[in-house]
């Protein structure tokens, strides 16, 4: 098990299971003599556009503890999050650079100020990703997440209002377009924000969420699709 640390800024504190998705609070540190094994990540080197209904978890990471769960329901997939500021995602096993990432994802229940979207260009180990967000009251963010989320940093400045962004119980088209050094977030094919300065390169992408101080987080994603340049 590989825990996560974030206890400043919007995004907290997440654990990270080998073979499912899962979240937990903080534990007293182990004994001296006791290790713990970080989970190994097998990444996938494949060429092509990739395109996945969620009809059955293929690779994707599924599972439940008391406090988050993944798993599939009526083709899609669906991320549960039990407790406030409690960070959890789940991610594909193949490797992916510059292109553009699609999902479809639909606000199901918990706090409005929760936050669900994006995870790509990650380390092997999960160490390190980008994220784009947004929350079902109507905001968005952008941002990347080091040294196993102790260093954390919003690249736009934070939680940041946008129109387009269909509020409430509604499903939002989330896509991201890695061109260069540069990030472009759309929301119902809109850019919402852009970042410069992104090293190059590729990494493995997944689904993120994260409950906010007011409550947990049900999300729904589907039809995620992924076309390198």
């Amino acid at each position: 098990m590989s825990m996560l640390l974030k206890k400043a800024g919007h995004l907290m504190m997440a654990c990270l299971f080998v073979c499912m998705v899962t979240a937990c609070a903080p534990e007293e540190p182990p004994p001296e003599d006791v290790i713990i094994p970080r989970p190994t990540v097998i990444v996938v080197t494949a060429e092509g556009p990739y395109y996945t209904t969620f009809d059955t978890p293929g690779s994707w990471l599924v599972g439940d503890n008391t406090r988050s769960e993944g798993r599939i329901v009526d083709g899609r997939y669906v991320m549960s999050i039990r407790e406030a500021r409690t960070l959890a995602w789940t991610h594909q096993t193949r490797s992916f650079g510059p292109g553009v990432y699609e999902v479809e994802a639909e606000f199901l229940g918990g706090s409005e100020a929760s936050a669900f979207g994006i995870l790509f260009l990650a380390s092997s180990d999960l160490s390190s990703f980008y994220y784009c967000l947004i929350t079902a009251d109507g905001r968005y963010d952008v941002g990347r997440c080091d040294d196993e989320c102790t260093q954390q940093e919003s690249l736009i400045g934070g939680l940041t209002l946008a129109r387009i962004i269909l509020t409430g119980y509604q499903t939002n088209q989330l896509r991201v377009e890695y061109t260069g050094d540069q990030i472009t977030f759309l929301v119902n094919g809109a850019p919402v924000g852009q970042v410069n300065g992104i090293p190059q390169g590729s990494g493995l992408v997944g689904l993120i969420g994260e409950s906010s101080a007011f409550g947990g987080l049900d999300v729904a994603f589907d039809n995620f699709s992924i076309t390198e340049q």
